[in-house]
């Protein structure tokens, strides 16, 4: 059997997906020849190609970076853009350059299956298979929605086989953009079957070398650190509670550098560890009792299936507030909405014990801990 995954590496979400979903695969099925191709990265690198790359990876971040209030604005006007046109622009810049080079390898490859880790992949799936493309047709497509809320430009990939999504919640919203109902199916959003792994709080905190008897606050910037961490981190010194912090600054390096002046300054007054990039963040995880930082759907899940109640950062861009609001109306995330109010979060969270309770109940309804299992067995089922 084969099977094509397609992906884009915008935040690294879409890959973590596909990661996961490769690995349940080969580690479960012996037949499975398994391909995965970035829309825009991969095969023949054209001016356009290139263009649209930098645009859904580096434009991406620079524009939720330093022009947020737009960036979501402009947002929500896509969210509520008219789902009969054709959005030209979409096909100029992302379609049109990356089509040519997935046909190619469709019709060399010629999967049995295609999992479309991002809604570009899915809207070429369905353009293929309006234009009658006889691999494209004899391929099971399976599409997935990555967030708590479903994303512009879904209307335009309806061709697909199945759509996964995180939760049930959303059968009006792909209705009214034309889907038929019967193609959905909520196994959730894939994330590594060691998130689905528990660790002993206990063992975990030994593990990472840090104090196993004290409540710990993990912390995520991000990859560039949307948000005012350090800020954040300064006025969780006022909260009444005890408890240590873990950053995790990944590539933002001028947090890590900024953080470990301060430290060394003594100006964080909580204990505090800070790291760069790890590849233990399910350890991290397990050893925490409450996250901190940006939501996006991957992020969700991972915290999610090890249990871990969420405190949303204040700078959200595009569909990560959509997922603290999705969240927060089922009472199962808290959100900071002012930086000089994060103490008052945090300790509101320690203190609150019945409130603690009702936000892990309510994850438990949500979280989907087999997601990447489901949707691989799905890709293989013949």
């Amino acid at each position: 059997m084969k099977i094509l995954i397609l992906t884009v590496s915008a935040g690294q979400g879409h890959n973590s997906m596909s990661l996961a979903i490769s690995k349940y695969i080969q580690q479960t099925y012996n037949d499975v020849e398994i391909k995965q191709i970035d829309l825009f990265k991969d095969g023949n690198q054209s001016k356009k190609k290139k263009k649209a790359n930098w645009m859904v990876n580096d434009g991406y971040f620079t524009l939720v970076k330093y022009a947020l209030r737009l960036a979501n604005h402009s947002y929500e006007k896509l969210k509520n853009r008219d789902i009969h046109k054709k959005a030209p622009s979409l096909r100029k810049n992302f379609i049109t350059p990356a089509k040519p080079y997935i046909e190619e390898v469709i019709n060399d490859f010629k999967p049995d299956a295609i999992f479309c880790a991002h809604t570009f992949a899915g809207i070429i799936m369905t353009d293929l298979r309006n234009e009658g493309n006889e691999n494209a047709l004899k391929a099971k497509i399976v599409t997935v929605v990555s967030d708590y809320d479903v994303a512009p430009y879904t209307e335009l990939l309806t061709k697909v086989d199945y759509i996964i999504t995180p939760t049930d919640d959303f059968d009006d919203v792909l209705l009214k953009k034309g889907f038929d109902i019967s193609k959905r199916i909520s196994l959730g959003i894939p994330v590594q079957t060691k998130f689905s792994q528990q660790i002993n709080k206990i063992e975990a905190r030994k593990q990472l070398g840090i104090d196993e008897n004290k409540n710990t606050i993990m912390i995520m910037s991000g990859g560039v650190g949307f948000g005012n961490i350090a800020k954040t981190i300064m006025n969780l010194n006022k909260c009444k509670s005890d408890f240590q912090i873990l950053c995790v600054c990944a590539r933002n390096t001028k947090l890590k550098t900024k953080l470990e002046k301060l430290k060394k300054k003594r100006k964080i007054k909580k204990e505090i560890f800070i790291y760069g990039f790890v590849d233990n963040v399910d350890v991290m995880m397990s050893a925490s009792d409450v996250l901190i930082g940006k939501i996006g759907g991957v992020a969700i899940a991972e915290a999610f299936n090890k249990h871990l109640p969420i405190i949303a950062n204040k700078a959200l861009p595009f569909q990560e507030y959509d997922n603290m609001l999705f969240l927060k109306q089922r009472d199962a995330c808290d959100y900071i909405e002012k930086d000089n109010q994060a103490y008052a979060v945090v300790d509101r969270f320690f203190q609150n014990t019945a409130r603690l309770e009702k936000i892990r109940k309510n994850i438990e309804i949500l979280r989907r801990p087999n997601a990447a299992k489901d949707i691989g067995d799905l890709l293989y089922k013949k």
